[in-house]
């Protein structure tokens, strides 16, 4: 069995007699023709519809040139391509490596050549698809630097101020504080330090999802909630409210702990950020097939749409809350989302409250808990 014979080409030159030669040596290697165009406007077409693996275009061709199509085609719909030109220079060969060109050929090309510059091509292109993600990898994990740079720099020293400046007080001035003040100091501390331990934990969180694949197994979602309302006992005694949930929950696929901090920052927010009081609701619904779509439902302010499209960036505050956070939860809550193979989302309209979602994959019996 020929070893080119799943690599499909396209040919793009307005020559016809040369793209027939061309054609006839692809034939001969054992390669298959995918389509053939003959302008670099047709070459854009027809690589969306066709996908092919490799395209050998020529330079110079009526309307769009063979570099013009080029850069069009690694921005929208990359594909590997080698260039087919009438003569080799320097200037042109750096410009079309700038325009993403994987391999050039000077006409008429021999069947070797095409073989080798195929070749060269389709590993450059490898390469390239490997060094993106690469550098999307590390764009991701500069950001969760930025991240853990910008709370410890700001959050945890402002809570720790707190904790500072209110245990002084204590310390120096003790004796000559009522029994009420000393426990208001004594409540402030525990409350800065409950929100410094928050902090930590989202953090945790966040190095644990970037560093950590996990096997997706079956939850108990009601004991998966439970556990994010006990550490939202603090939160629930300072805002009031309550947190109606179902009797019931379908079953889902993912990772206890990660899922929980998803329960943790949407319930959290909802009793910071609903009403007065808080009345908040959670709940599941069948969402695309072959996922489940939990969600949190309050009866808060609502969000403005300009303010819904940045809710899941880091450290973002919205104009409308009571209160302000350190704005890495809605973060975190996408980077789960994501690693279990999931989404989230927002619903909501100013003025009628919000309604945060994620989903996980169903479990295969998808039997409620």
């Amino acid at each position: 069995m020929n070893r080119h014979h799943n690599i499909r080409v396209l040919i793009v030159e307005d020559d016809y007699l040369v793209s027939e030669m061309i054609r006839g040596l692809i034939d001969e290697l054992g390669y298959q023709v995918a389509g053939e165009a003959e302008n670099g406007h047709d070459a854009i077409k027809l690589n969306q519809q066709l996908k092919p693996d490799v395209i050998l275009m020529d330079l110079e061709m009526p309307g769009m040139n063979g570099l013009e199509a080029a850069r069009n085609i690694v921005a929208n719909h990359p594909t590997p391509i080698v260039v087919l030109t009438a003569y080799e220079t320097p200037d042109l060969v750096e410009e079309a490596s700038r325009a993403g060109v994987g391999a050039y050929l000077v006409k008429p090309p021999q069947g070797t050549e095409i073989e080798r510059a195929i070749t060269i091509a389709l590993a450059r292109f490898e390469d390239l698809h490997r060094l993106n993600h690469l550098n999307q990898q590390l764009k991701i994990y500069n950001e969760d630097l930025n991240a853990f740079a910008h709370t410890v720099a700001h959050d945890l020293q402002s809570q720790l101020s707190l904790i500072s400046g209110f245990a002084d007080l204590l310390l120096d001035k003790r004796a000559m504080l009522p029994d009420e003040t000393k426990k208001d100091y004594i409540q402030a501390i525990a409350k800065n330090a409950y929100k410094m331990s928050s902090i930590i934990d989202e953090l945790l969180i966040l190095a644990s999802i970037r560093q950590n694949e996990v096997n997706l197994t079956p939850l108990d979602m009601q004991m998966v909630v439970y556990e994010a309302i006990q550490r939202l006992r603090y939160i629930q005694s300072e805002y009031g409210g309550n947190i109606i949930q179902p009797a019931k929950w379908p079953l889902a696929l993912g990772h206890g702990p990660w899922v929980e901090e998803l329960w943790f920052n949407y319930i959290s927010n909802a009793l910071k950020y609903g009403g007065v009081p808080p009345e908040v609701a959670l709940g599941a619904a069948p969402a695309e097939s072959g996922f489940i779509r939990f969600w949190v439902q309050d009866n808060g302010e609502g969000v403005s749409k300009a303010d819904q499209a940045r809710l899941f960036t880091p450290f973002t505050q919205l104009s409308q809350t009571r209160t302000k956070g350190h704005g890495l939860g809605l973060s975190i809550v996408q980077r789960i989302a994501d690693k279990l193979g999931g989404r989230v989302g927002v619903q909501s309209v100013p003025g009628q409250g919000s309604l945060f979602w994620f989903t996980l994959p169903v479990a295969p019996n998808g039997t409620q808990t």
